[in-house]
């Protein structure tokens, strides 16, 4: 039986516990003075997006595999538009079902976007003139006149793989094909486990900002309140594309995190869930995030509670200000408690095209 399950354990703070493990301190406020006035609950920004000298800029976006959508929101002859990776895309499924395109959204004829077009069979019709085009890209008919069709109306498209849930879509700064392929979930489907509970979010934030977070030892304790650093019950290892960081809680739960390149990560907490965590930068500035739950069957009943542990203030939501107010800084001033930021960056070079 689950502690989950004991009786006189309660849910939510069992639920907290697998997000801050131990006692926690005491909530202290984040209210700031401001020229002499209280700035509310949240940092001293301004409305107002002033164009500051120095101002360091973003990251680029890294070259990876990111979620464009998730499969149950794409049925047969079904189109989505999406703007991902600094680009508006358009992603399409045949009407017969099968693997989906995504492509670059705009028709290479006049610029309509393709968002408001149709499927029929295979293809993809412009709203504007009706162009059809395959799921190559090539357009295969102009429904008007004689004209032979010229060799530059095409659509880029991209690289897709559709698995555990997701569509996935390829993209590199520079053109290149895929470097790594994504490794399946096994827990995706297993009757161990429920369905997708999906968890969505967008926010401002750089994806390398996020990701650097996972191996930030020191900000738990500031941030999530936990009461000591784990720089010592952690590691970081890495296996070319790939990364694991695994945890050991106070209370002798191990917690794991997987990534898949720079957009695609699993986090495990053993016999209560798995979570497929897909980031996608919408710009160098703003990410996407879609997440879904698999719960351990018999605690499915408490999946709302357990997204809301791992999301809520405790978690995902008490870095988020953080995020958005932060510069990245290309070489920061680390010391010796600071865990793997370093190693985590040398790593992390590896997503950036070296002309981006």
């Amino acid at each position: 039986m689950s502690d989950l399950d004991e009786p006189g354990i309660d849910v939510g703070d069992a639920l907290r516990r697998t997000v801050v493990p131990s006692g926690t301190r005491p909530h202290t406020s984040r209210r700031r003075q401001v020229d002499g006035a209280e700035a509310g609950g949240t940092w001293a920004t301004s409305p107002v997006a002033y164009e500051l000298e120095g101002r360091p800029e973003p990251p680029p976006i890294p070259n990876g595999w990111y979620s464009i959508v998730s499969s149950h929101d794409l049925g047969p002859g079904e189109i989505r538009s999406i703007i991902a990776v600094g680009r508006e895309l358009v992603v399409f499924r045949p009407e017969a079902g099968g693997p989906p395109t995504v492509a670059d959204a705009h028709c290479p004829h006049l610029g309509a976007h393709l968002g408001g077009g149709w499927v029929s069979e295979d293809t993809i019709h412009c709203p504007y003139h009706g162009w059809r085009f395959d799921t190559s890209g090539t357009c295969v008919e102009i429904p008007y006149g004689e004209s032979r069709i010229p060799s530059r109306a095409c659509l880029r498209t991209y690289e897709v793989r559709e698995q555990d849930g997701f569509v996935f879509a390829w993209y590199h700064a520079a053109g290149a094909p895929p470097a790594y392929e994504i490794p399946a979930v096994p827990e995706v489907g297993d009757p161990a486990f429920s369905g997708p509970h999906p968890w969505h979010f967008e926010l401002t934030a750089a994806l390398q900002e996020m990701a650097e977070n996972n191996v930030d030892y020191a900000h738990l304790h500031v941030v999530h309140r936990r009461e000591t650093v784990p720089d010592d019950v952690s590691t970081f290892t890495t296996d070319g594309p790939f990364s694991k960081v695994v945890e050991l809680l106070p209370d002798g739960t191990e917690f794991y995190r997987e990534t898949f390149g720079p957009g695609i990560a699993v986090l495990r907490v053993p016999n209560m869930m798995t979570v497929l965590t897909t980031t996608t930068p919408i710009d160098r500035r703003h990410c996407r995030l879609n997440w879904h739950f698999h719960v351990a069957a018999p605690l499915a009943h408490l999946a709302d509670d357990m997204v809301a542990g791992v999301t809520g203030e405790y978690g995902l939501m008490a870095d988020v200000p953080i995020w958005r107010d932060k510069v990245f800084l290309e070489r920061p001033v680390l010391v010796k408690g600071d865990g793997n930021i370093a190693e985590f960056r040398r790593w992390y070079a590896q997503f950036y095209d070296a002309g981006s």
